[in-house]
């Protein structure tokens, strides 16, 4: 793979070859939704075009009847259908200055490589999760009619339950989705779901009837075998935060400043109801249906100064005080609704995943630079020409619940 500099040659061969190991080791041991992609292979072999398209056959109707002697078989047609998969570009990269590496005590190209490698991951499990996720075939928990309906943290009946998730397992199966070599199908939940799954006491639960019931464990992040479905836990799986009901003290505000990447404090125009212990739901814009948005996040109230308000986020971003991941702009709305979380039901061929082999599935490594005149800047990066597409919206479904935390 070639270096991509110019100028000064900026890693040498065996330092390069290092670099690329560490960038997929860390790659693959994040990589979560992803994993149960089709992967079509050979990876298109260097063929063109955007679109990429898969054959599928459709299966005949059973034929009960018994055959008259004398007359011969009514034939069906044959039908077909495709999949199509639609190749984008994606890519990420960071700056290391010749300055750093001559004073940090660390291997800051090793560094590299691992931030690299989970940024690699954690986007491509961003972008797989919402096929995974957004398809038409939807089913509440406790008969809700819409998302905007559950109250998990005050209505035990809107949460995750051993009934719900075997009811997901049968609707699986009644509806023929393709299963794993083992028999099995799978689903991906929220640590917060999977919370609350774990004490519901049925049967005994998860706990006492054995925590994991068969002894192979197939995919990253499983955590459990439960009637016929690998249970996944990953902080990958979406939330969609305060897009359920509001509680009796509601909190219905919005920012009077921008929040930056790595703040721990926000100013909203009226702190009502606002108590320290709860989760604030920093909504970008709203959920509804298949509509989902990634930057929306959880905020946990630690202090209460006016309507200046400390915290930490769920899935904090730069430094060490847990602050936010992502930019949000003065105004944004500020609400303590119950939130929602989606848990998708798949199996092997439920959604079909294809990629150029320039970049293979995983991405390459970039190492460019330097350009500027004193060589001082190098730029680490990685990039990747993929795509998802659900197989058929017959082999994918989620179901979707509340949960006692947030």
């Amino acid at each position: 793979m070639p270096q991509g500099t110019t100028g000064t040659v900026a890693l040498a061969p065996e330092v390069k070859a290092m670099y690329d190991a560490d960038f997929y080791l860390q790659g693959q041991s994040m990589v979560y939704w992803d994993q149960f992609a089709d992967l079509k292979g050979p990876v298109m072999n260097g063929q063109r075009g955007i679109s990429q398209n898969f054959p599928i056959i459709e299966s005949m109707p059973p034929n009960f009847t018994v055959l008259d002697e004398l007359i011969d078989v009514a034939p069906n047609q044959m039908r077909g259908s495709e999949v199509v998969v639609t190749l984008s570009e994606f890519g990420g990269a960071i700056e290391v200055t010749k300055f750093l590496v001559a004073t940090a005590y660390a291997d800051v190209y090793k560094q590299a490589a691992y931030v690299n490698g989970y940024n690699l991951a954690e986007s491509i499990d961003y972008i797989a999760r919402a096929v995974f996720g957004q398809g038409s075939r939807v089913w509440l928990q406790n008969n809700r009619t819409a998302r905007s309906g559950f109250a998990g943290q005050t209505t035990a009946a809107d949460v995750m339950t051993i009934r719900f998730l075997e009811l997901m397992a049968m609707i699986a199966r009644s509806i023929k989705m393709p299963l794993y070599e083992d028999g099995a199908i799978a689903s991906e939940v929220h640590p917060f779901v999977l919370y609350d799954l774990m004490q519901d006491q049925t049967n005994g639960g998860l706990r006492t009837m054995s925590q994991y019931s068969h002894p192979e464990i197939l995919f990253n992040g499983e955590i459990a075998y439960w009637g016929g479905n690998r249970l996944i836990v990953s902080a990958n799986s979406k939330g969609f935060w305060g897009a359920g009901a509001a509680p009796t003290s509601a909190v219905a505000t919005t920012t009077t400043a921008a929040i930056n990447p790595g703040d721990t404090t926000i100013t909203v125009a009226a702190a009502t109801n606002i108590a320290i212990g709860q989760w604030l739901a920093i909504v970008d814009a709203t959920e509804p249906g298949n509509v989902w948005t990634d930057t929306n996040e959880l905020f946990r109230v630690t202090g209460i100064a006016g309507t200046t308000i400390t915290g930490f986020v769920l899935d904090p971003g730069p430094g060490d005080a847990g602050g936010f991941r992502w930019p949000h702009a003065s105004g944004v709305a500020v609400n303590n609704n119950n939130s929602v979380y989606p848990c998708p039901m798949f199996g092997p061929n439920s959604v079909t995943k294809a990629a150029s082999s320039w970049t293979g599935p995983y991405g390459e490594t970039v190492v460019t630079g330097p350009f500027d005149r004193l060589g001082r800047f190098l730029t680490f990066g990685w990039y990747l020409i993929s795509g998802y597409a659900r197989t058929r919206n017959a082999w994918l479904f989620r179901g979707e619940v509340g949960s006692s935390q947030s």
